[in-house]
């Protein structure tokens, strides 16, 4: 019936199975929970292998880390059923009713949604809280999602993807092409924003050079992309070198503002945008 796909790395993922797990028990389902960590080699695989303890659940940790797309990948390979339901360990059912919204829905492709905590955090994690909040909540994202395994084989995650950022993006690209019909429901996961300013920032920058890497390997054009869609008529006007100039002059007051505890969201689009048009144009 159901394949929950819980890929890790460094997390303590066993409050997340329990619940998942109780809420398939009271569905009175078949299903089984795979939880992978990526090669993180930390604490978290002593706490995790309790999942093993668990009726129908399986901890595996990895020595080596194989990437993002990698063990999605080897998550779904070893899936037995053919409903595959991935979730990010980070992240925690928002109803109680998760499962059972699921399966009401049952789609070729599934996606619930994001959502964030009510509360704002402390300092150092409240960027990633406002994106959270006014982006991926509206947004199609891979943390939550359930599709066929039929469907998942003929469209897996890349796997030239090994580091944070895009994988969901040229996923849900490859599918929307095929025809495939992607239904979103209000069925969110809560999103706890563990990562503070200064590596939800590195973490952007890497997304933003993995889209590069796709946008010239002719994987996803420009008009998948909004930041790819305004860059290529940033160039066509030639305005791109103006870009470039402006955004290093002021990259460091536009980092001072995304560390502090009122960061603008628009401040962070324009770092974003301005740090693709640095990697296109060094990559020309």
């Amino acid at each position: 019936m159901l394949s929950i796909l819980i890929p890790t790395y460094n997390y303590n993922s066993v409050p997340l199975v329990k619940e998942l797990k109780k809420q398939c028990v009271e569905c009175n389902i078949n299903f089984e929970i795979l939880v992978y960590d990526d090669g993180s080699n930390s604490d978290c695989n002593v706490i995790n292998n309790d999942i093993n303890q668990i009726k129908n659940c399986t901890y595996k940790a990895f020595s080596q880390n194989i990437g993002r797309s990698a063990i999605r990948n080897l998550l779904a390979k070893n899936a037995k059923f053919d409903s595959l339901l991935f979730i990010d360990s980070g992240t925690f059912p928002k109803k109680t009713t998760f499962i059972q919204q699921y399966l009401n829905s049952l789609n070729d492709v599934v996606n619930g949604g994001m959502t964030f905590t009510d509360s704002i955090p402390d300092k150092p994690y409240i960027l990633r809280w406002i994106y959270t909040k006014h982006r991926e909540s509206r947004s199609l994202c891979s943390s939550n999602f359930l599709i066929k395994k039929s469907v998942f084989e003929k469209h897996p995650f890349d796997e030239s993807i090994k580091t944070y950022g895009c994988e969901d993006t040229l996923l849900f690209n490859s599918l929307k092409k095929n025809n495939i019909d992607i239904l979103k429901i209000e069925n969110p996961v809560i999103h706890f924003p563990d990562d503070d300013a200064t590596t939800f920032i590195r973490k952007t920058e890497q997304a933003m050079f993995n889209l590069t890497i796709l946008y010239k390997a002719k994987k996803i054009s420009t008009q998948e992309h909004k930041f790819l869609l305004f860059y290529s008529r940033i160039e066509r006007v030639k305005l791109l070198n103006l870009t470039i100039f402006t955004f290093k002059m002021l990259k460091p007051l536009l980092l001072k503002n995304l560390l502090t505890p009122k960061p603008k969201l628009w401040i962070f689009d324009f770092y974003r945008f301005g740090y693709i048009c640095v990697l296109n144009k060094k990559n020309d």
